[in-house]
């Protein structure tokens, strides 16, 4: 049975979402309610844009839900200066210039306040990840991020030597060590750097990591102890611990632990892999009550549609900046209104947005049939499945804070399928830039964020890294 939370978290780089109990952002095939009011985004997800004085610069929002659209722009004197869905401004003067846009339609009407900001030069900003990790013999490709590229040079340096020119650098480990790299990006106007460090071993080794410190289950319940591992050859070994005493034979990379009791215990895996010997350790705490305790039936005034969110963290990607709100309340908020007024998507953006929503009543975990549905933007050529998670209200607190469960997916247990796998996201210093990415198995990437698909820069609760 499930005591009515759920949790959805969106595939890596892909689009994910759910509605009623958890929905995504905008597709292009999206059909417009003539009864919602339109909605204006913008390029660059935020509404603030930079320009070299006596330069023209073009803004063009994305407007979504329109229906025979009547475009207005003005400056701060209320003058208007275009009647497009685009303008172009330029200014012979620095400082912050204000212009609004408005969309009048037969549903409805939105207005938008737009900052330009003039400045006598435009200074590339540079990101890179901080920190890569290779083996001698394995190169890592090094790729930069630079709001302004046009009439930009390159300048990878290590040990104060020239050694690329080029927007991506190939490292050749050749000997192990700590090694610093500093890229400069130069346009006319000035010069960004940053700098990472990398990381060799003189072979790849084994490494044995847990994602989540404590892991929760109720009583009488089996609990999955799943440690992530990288880098272990076929004939790495495993030996499993509880409170310190051996599992006799407990051999493989996970653990099916069933507490005998409620309480915590501490469980420990050591991978021995050649000579190379690695440990982990998570607690597993048993909870005093049980599934059936806190079950809490529909009644005829429960909601099968209404829904409560929790917690919203999308992930950088498209659509993201639709979401108003500078705090997590007010996130959560707007969620809330978004599903069950609106009956309408949120995005969550690449892999690793969720978004943890809960019933008023539980779902009984039926033999056969559905349970419960989930709605997504799906169209031809994109699917864009999501992982879900579901929780029972096992302490009786109404919070979702107890024991999530993932739902088995057509995925699952498939050789080439993951499983604990983490993305961290690195915020980069200005906007209009790809956002870095690692993961928790040595891959790297960036988030290029379209000018067509908004960024998630409007939402400040967004930190500088996200786990997923």
């Amino acid at each position: 049975m499930i005591n009515g939370f759920l949790k959805t978290t969106a595939n890596l780089l892909t689009l994910c979402c759910v509605m009623a109990l958890a929905s995504c952002g905008n597709d292009r095939d999206e059909e417009i309610s003539k009864g919602t009011p339109p909605v204006i985004t913008f390029e660059n997800g935020t509404g603030v844009y930079a320009v070299k004085i006596l330069k023209d610069i073009t803004i063009t929002p994305v407007v979504t839900n329109a229906t025979d659209p009547i475009y207005t722009w003005k400056d701060k004197d209320g003058k208007i200066i275009s009647k497009d869905v685009s303008c172009t401004y330029s200014s012979k003067t620095a400082g912050s210039v204000f212009l609004r846009f408005r969309v009048d339609t037969e549903n409805g009407y939105a207005e938008e306040e737009i900052r330009v900001e003039v400045v006598d030069k435009m200074i590339p900003a540079v990101s890179l990840i901080p920190l890569y990790n290779t083996y001698i013999g394995k190169d890592i490709s090094i790729v930069s991020s630079v709001n302004i590229t046009d009439g930009s040079t390159y300048a990878w340096t290590m040990d104060g030597k020239t050694v690329g020119t080029e927007p991506t650098y190939t490292f050749k480990p050749s000997e192990k060590g700590q090694f610093s790299l500093k890229l400069v990006v130069t346009n006319e106007d000035g010069s960004g750097n940053a700098t990472t460090s990398i990381l060799v071993s003189d072979k790849p080794e084994m490494n044995i990591v847990f994602n989540e410190t404590q892991l929760t289950v109720p009583t009488g319940r089996a609990a999955c102890v799943s440690p992530v591992i990288t880098d272990a050859t076929a004939n790495a070994t495993y030996v499993w611990q509880v409170d310190g005493v051996t599992q006799q034979g407990q051999t493989q990379s996970t653990f099916t632990f069933t507490p005998p009791s409620a309480g915590n215990y501490q469980v420990k895996v050591t991978g021995t892999d050649g000579t190379v010997v690695k440990s982990a350790t998570q607690t597993v705490v048993c909870l005093t009550t049980n599934e059936a305790k806190y079950y809490r039936a529909p009644t005829a005034n429960s909601s099968s549609m209404q829904i409560t969110v929790f917690d919203l963290l999308p992930a950088p990607g498209q659509f993201v900046s639709q979401i108003n709100g500078a705090t997590q309340a007010e996130a959560n908020t707007y969620a809330e209104r978004r599903i069950n007024q609106d009956k309408n998507y949120i995005s969550l953006g690449a892999w690793g947005g969720y978004i943890v929503v809960g019933l008023d009543h539980s779902i009984y975990n039926k033999n056969n049939g559905y349970d419960f549905f989930i709605t997504g933007n799906a169209f031809k050529g994109s699917s864009e499945p999501g992982i879900v998670y579901v929780m029972q209200d096992e302490n009786g607190n109404g919070k979702p804070d107890d024991t999530w469960y993932e739902l088995r997916g057509s995925e699952t247990g498939k050789a080439e399928t993951y499983q604990n796998y983490a993305v961290t996201y690195y915020r980069a210093p200005k906007t209009n830039m790809p956002l870095q990415w690692t993961d928790n198995r040595g891959n790297s990437g960036s988030v290029d964020l379209k000018p067509s698909f908004p960024s998630c820069s409007k939402m400040p609760n967004i930190p500088c890294a996200v786990h997923a």
